[in-house]
């Protein structure tokens, strides 16, 4: 996807849109690209100097382009997209499954504080802001999971949610949608006893 020295140089030399567009078109014609600009063109990254593939987006932190590109994620630090997508479900999964514990072993001590029977001293706000952060976390982890799972059954990233991808047809916001076993198993692979576990298996 990335242009040769010759075409580069054509590219840049040429001051006029329409021809510029036009040269992307004729080096795109080699290369599996199906989704186009708002404006119809061949997308192109300027910062990186490449033909954009289906579904990549430049990320403005990570200062790269990234396949099938979800978002960038500041709680791992990295974009979320192509390469990592199921890690970060089973991160959402996880911490949920932590949140459960957490709220489940203190529990008999939350009941305990409101009781009145837990000694007096700072153990006891403790106890209450480890319960009240635990449930705060798990909520926000249970739609934030949930929204992901719908996205991966409709195939679709969050970027392709809020903007549909548009093809020469014109914009499909089901577009990559190949049924929902095929959906599942483009993220997880298709063994599905390593499906929970964080191992690459596509």
């Amino acid at each position: 996807f990335q242009l040769s020295y010759s075409d580069k140089d054509r590219y840049e030399r040429e001051e006029r849109p329409d021809a510029q567009k036009q040269i992307l078109v004729d080096i795109a014609k080699s290369l599996p690209i199906f989704t186009r600009a708002t404006s119809g063109a061949i997308r192109f990254c300027d910062r990186c100097q490449v033909l954009k593939p289906d579904r990549s987006h430049h990320c403005s932190v990570c200062e790269t382009c990234v396949l099938k590109m979800d978002h960038h994620c500041p709680w791992v630090n990295n974009c979320v997209g192509f390469s990592n997508y199921k890690f970060f479900l089973l991160f959402l999964s996880y911490s949920m499954v932590y949140c459960v514990f957490i709220s489940a072993s203190v529990f008999r001590f939350f009941i305990n504080f409101w009781v009145g029977d837990l000694p007096n001293g700072p153990a006891k706000f403790h106890v209450l802001f480890l319960m009240f952060v635990a449930l705060m976390f798990l909520v926000s982890l249970m739609f934030l999971l949930g929204y992901h799972c719908w996205l991966v059954v409709q195939n679709r990233s969050t970027l392709e949610a809020f903007s549909a991808p548009v093809f020469t047809t014109g914009p499909d916001r089901n577009g990559f949608n190949v049924g929902v076993r095929r959906n599942l198993q483009q993220v997880f692979g298709d063994n599905k006893r390593l499906w929970f576990l964080p191992l690459c298996t596509r």
